[in-house]
């Protein structure tokens, strides 16, 4: 029985990165793509990687319509 709570333990461990990757709004397409397979490949070392890494509050939209009076 053991071995079997071990096991759980672990490979909620390793999926846990992946979760949280797959439900965070810091990336989106590709990028989160790239990602989760660093993540899938490194674990927890990426998990570190993205939160660091990553802008906090996502991207930045460059192209913003400004209204103008007249």
């Amino acid at each position: 029985m053991n071995e079997v709570a071990f096991l759980i333990i672990v490979l909620s461990a390793y999926i846990l990165p992946v979760v949280i990757v797959l439900n965070s709004k810091r990336t989106q397409g590709h990028e989160k793509n790239a990602w989760l397979i660093g993540i899938i490949f490194f674990s927890w070392l990426a998990l570190v990687m993205y939160l660091t890494i990553v802008p906090k509050h996502g991207r930045v939209k460059k192209h913003r319509k400004i209204k103008t009076k007249g």
